[in-house]
């Protein structure tokens, strides 16, 4: 879950240039996608990101899906940098030079499509992919972020796993000094877990922070009941972008109890001042973690185990990660983490309004069966015998090794169900996404990754003048929001309430507040209210 740049921003305008110089051009006409094959076949093309292309020739589970179909898609290797494949997407709209099906964003396709670019597939999908208009049915929120508002269906949408940062700890220094894992439950126990290893380990050991991470510090929101949120009645905070990094609101109540808390966990050492400071890169984390220098992170969910398998067992023997539960309130509730979103709008197949209907139903077809109970144990589990079994309560466990298969060297086949990667549209089983890891996340990931625990992301649509003014108000706001933060916490700024109206203030005068409009009013046009 990466932060949008302001390049991915501009990508937006860069597609409504390129659809201006299309239409200049008379882009609804033949010349357009001049390339795609629209005679009958088993067979199609498709442009992808290179890395996807590279990943799915290594696939076994993607070798069946086309032997049981008989469909075969021929790949066109992309860039490797997103915003470069998609701006090649805008060059071979203009140049006429789009395949079969493209992989795009969904901005594109909302502005492509309606010239004609790409085709419409809402009059196909009900007779050529019926498992995936069920899908649909069953899945409003899917449905109503790939329709157009005249009911168009332009692209289909990737699923995503869901998943959420995880604490991730160093099981050994907990013991030694003293700590049960298990008595960390509110922010407080947190606060007195740190304290106790700042004594413990930073007496001999003056670069010794317990609680370290990358890039931004400002990742705790969800534990103080402020982050960012959208609604149809209300949207709190920048959201697009941020609705998991970076995410914050800082007109919650729990958002000053959080700098106060963290100015605390700074002024009593507890975290890394460079953190904060925002000069401690992932490299300079990842050193800390592995050295000794920190014991505690909150941050992607297989980092844990990223420590055990580069180094930390080579540098201290007794290295041992393991993953806390997530941290409850003073109600003994557990407090809700921010997730990914559920479907990603910049991973996208759209299919070129050239192709003859019978091209677009081999393309529907093959996508279809990923929709079908057959076709989502296939790229979920594989197949049974080979890749899982099936146990006698009913479940699906993987027969093959993880460690093992994801070691296999490049080019080779291997079995993998890595779904946050894209590889086609299908639906995703987060509960075999969970299991295909190390032990170490597998049995974490099962543990906490529940639906009490988790506060949904949503994906939003918006029109092209609505992403570029929201690009501009983001790259002048959200910077100087945390970076205040970031001078509140280690003094830079005094930290008084007077101070922090004052900061909410400044932040709605750089545009705050109408960021919130924006996200609103594309929250209620992509999902009704």
């Amino acid at each position: 879950m990466k932060k949008i740049s302001r390049r991915s921003f501009l990508m937006a305008a860069g597609t409504a240039a390129a659809a201006a110089a299309l239409s200049a051009c008379g882009g609804s006409g033949s010349s357009t996608a001049a390339s795609a094959s629209g005679e009958a076949s088993n067979s199609y093309t498709m442009f992808m990101r290179s890395a996807y292309v590279d990943w799915l020739k290594e696939l076994k589970w993607y070798d069946v899906a086309e032997e049981r179909t008989g469909i075969h898609v021929e790949y066109i290797s992309g860039p490797e940098d997103m915003n470069d494949l998609y701006s090649e997407v805008d060059q071979r709209v203009i140049s006429g030079d789009l395949p079969d099906a493209a992989m795009t964003r969904l901005a594109q396709t909302n502005v492509y499509g309606p010239q004609g670019v790409f085709a419409d597939l809402a009059p196909y999908i009900p007779e050529y992919a019926p498992n995936l208009q069920a899908y649909m049915d069953a899945n409003p929120d899917y449905k109503n972020l790939v329709t157009n508002a005249d009911g168009a269906i332009y692209g289909l949408v990737k699923e995503n796993p869901i998943f959420a940062d995880l604490i991730g700890y160093r099981v050994d220094h907990f013991e030694k000094a003293g700590i049960d894992p298990a008595a960390v439950v509110t922010i407080d126990d947190f606060t007195n877990a740190l304290r106790t290893l700042k004594e413990f380990y930073g007496k001999d050991n003056v670069n010794y922070y317990p609680l370290c991470g990358r890039e931004s510090c400002i990742r705790f929101a969800a534990w103080f009941k402020c982050p960012s949120s959208i609604s149809a009645e209300a949207s709190h905070g920048i959201y697009q972008g941020h609705y998991k990094d970076g995410s914050v609101d800082i007109r919650a109540d729990g958002a000053y109890t959080m700098i106060e808390t963290m100015k605390l966990w700074y002024d009593e050492g507890l975290i890394n001042p460079e953190w904060v400071a925002g000069t401690f890169a992932e490299a300079d984390w990842e050193a800390s973690m592995l050295n000794g220098n920190s014991s505690v992170f909150f941050d992607y969910y297989n980092r844990a185990e990223w420590f055990m398998e580069n180094g930390g067992p080579d540098n201290d023997p007794d290295y041992q990660m393991g993953v806390l539960d997530y941290l409850k309130d003073e109600n003994g509730v557990t407090m809700k983490n921010l997730t990914s979103t559920k479907y990603l709008d910049e991973c996208v197949t759209a299919v070129n309004a050239k192709c003859s209907e019978e091209k677009i139903k081999t393309i529907l077809t093959f996508i279809d069966y990923f929709y079908t109970e057959e076709g989502i144990e296939l790229a979920n589990y594989g197949v049974e015998g080979e890749s899982f079994e099936v146990a006698e309560d009913g479940s699906k466990q993987f027969i093959v090794d993880y460690q093992t298969e994801e070691a296999t060297p490049v080019g080779e086949k291997r079995w993998s169900f890595l779904s946050d990667r894209f590889t086609v549209c299908k639906p995703v089983d987060n509960e075999a996404f969970y299991k295909w890891n190390a032990p170490l996340i597998a049995e974490a990931a099962t543990r906490i990754f529940i639906d009490e625990n988790m506060n949904p992301s949503y994906t939003l649509k918006f029109t092209d003048e609505e992403s570029r003014e929201l690009s501009n108000l983001i790259a002048s706001v959200f910077d100087s929001q945390m970076s205040t933060l970031c001078q509140f916490i280690n003094g830079s700024r005094p930290f008084n309430q007077d101070e922090w109206n004052a900061y909410i203030a400044e932040m709605d005068a750089l545009g705050l507040a109408r960021i919130e409009e924006i996200q609103l009013a594309a929250f209620k046009a992509t999902y009704g209210g």
